[in-house]
């Protein structure tokens, strides 16, 4: 099929700017659900050695994640032409990215079971389902390019309830290894991933088509995707050599009950990132999509704040049970660091929407070292707590850093970038 017949069998449907923010909202909200709900199942059904374990087991996923969004899905937000036009092309190099996820997660888990680790077994539960994951988180991301972001709403929904249905099950059959969780959930995500081929179709034949012709992009976008994942799982890894078990579990539990103002975050600044790839020709358009980004993630910032900071300690035991004595002390802290987030929001989709990957490449490396050297000095100093109100100051300083970035930009002369636009598309249609 050609690129023409494949635009015209499914092309996107226009929605209005509101209607797309909300809907990619509450996608956004959605996608994070599935990973609450089974951490909170975990924090209640399991001891906390369980609970961290099956921490390291979604954080395993969210690497592979990071690494695909990179190299692929944030590539399609900023062509999103490529989107419109070519979805099964970009869904043959999710396959093929998805099935090399599979295939490193299954040698983790294999190394892992031959050194007798309790994490093998969950390890290998999640190794299985890994590519149809990664084919569905590009799904959603297709979506949001094509502006059909009800598409994404469908496939995210799909997940939350098979996995629902899913903990029911385990629930009156008295699963208890920790096996089941991992199953229940990344396999619901995994069946929720052949929805997108219901959506767009079987994947074409070539499956690194698409990315070699877009790798003068996508290379700059992966290394900066993995060096984030990367220096987050280092600097995790250190905070536990300064810090006891429970203070890790607590810092775990306070950025998961922030997670849903996270993700309102993301799904602005992911639409803010469209709209300005959309809108590229026009010079000037960028800053409203980034003055609106901002402003609603303050707000979503501050409402996170009051619901936090007063949550009233009934509500707190039903979401984290035990856990809640350890981190309702956090709260404040956990509420700044997202408030401090929102004056970023919109600045990097702004780079990333006007094609200035490399700017925002180094910004994102330099900015994520700063939050991570502040979370394990505070963490060595003091605990969870000061671990997070360090990485509120290195939120802070991040801050500075994108804004620094924005005006260096813009300072640089419009023909430089122009030359470096007119030099990617020669370089496509070579």
């Amino acid at each position: 099929m050609s690129a023409t017949e494949e635009a015209t069998e499914a092309a996107p449907r226009q929605k209005g700017a509101g209607s797309r923010l909300s809907l990619i909202t509450v996608d956004q909200v959605l996608s994070s659900l599935s990973n609450i709900a089974a951490l909170i199942w975990v924090a209640h059904a399991f001891d906390p050695v369980d609970f961290g374990r099956f921490s390291l087991i979604v954080m395993v996923y969210t690497v592979a994640q990071v690494a695909v969004r990179s190299l692929i899905s944030t590539t399609v937000v900023v062509h999103p032409e490529e989107a419109d036009e070519r979805p099964r092309t970009i869904l043959a190099s999710a396959t093929v990215t998805g099935l090399a996820a599979g295939v490193l997660t299954g040698l983790a888990g294999a190394g892992l079971l031959l050194s007798g680790s309790a994490l093998a077994w969950p390890v290998l539960a999640l190794a299985v389902p890994m590519p149809l994951l990664v084919v569905q988180d590009v799904g959603r991301y297709l979506s949001i390019a094509r502006r059909e972001p009800g598409r994404a709403v469908v496939i995210d929904g799909l997940w939350f309830l098979l996995m629902i249905v899913g903990f029911g099950g385990a629930l009156a059959g008295g699963l208890d290894s920790l096996v089941w969780p991992v199953l229940l959930w990344s396999w619901a995500g995994g069946i929720s991933g052949l929805w997108v081929f219901v959506q767009y179709g079987l994947p074409d034949r070539d499956g690194v088509a698409w990315v070699r012709e877009h790798w003068s992009f996508s290379w700059r976008s992966l290394v900066s995707g993995v060096a984030s994942s990367g220096i987050t799982l280092l600097f995790a890894s250190l905070m536990t050599l300064f810090s006891s078990a429970l203070a890790v579990a607590a810092y775990r539990a306070a950025t998961l009950l922030a997670a849903p103002s996270t993700a309102v975050q993301l799904a602005v600044s992911t639409a803010a990132a469209t709209d300005i790839a959309r809108d590229r020709e026009d010079q000037g358009a960028w800053w409203g999509h980034v003055r609106k980004a901002i402003v609603i993630c303050v707000a979503v910032g501050v409402v996170n704040l009051l619901v936090l900071v007063f949550l009233p300690d009934p509500i707190g035991w039903a979401v984290l049970g035990e856990a809640w004595d350890l981190v309702q002390p956090l709260m404040l802290a956990i509420s700044c660091k997202v408030l401090l987030m929102a004056g970023q929001s919109g600045l990097r989709a702004a780079l990333i929407g006007r094609h200035r990957i490399q700017t925002a490449m180094v910004t994102d490396i330099v900015a994520l070292l700063l939050i991570g050297v502040c979370m394990v000095a505070g963490a060595a100093l003091g605990d969870a707590e000061g671990a997070l109100w360090a990485m509120a100051v290195g939120t802070a300083a991040s801050t500075a850093c994108w804004w620094v970035a924005i005006a260096w930009d813009n300072r640089a002369p419009r023909g430089r970038h122009a030359a470096r636009g007119r030099q990617g598309v020669e370089t496509r249609q070579a």
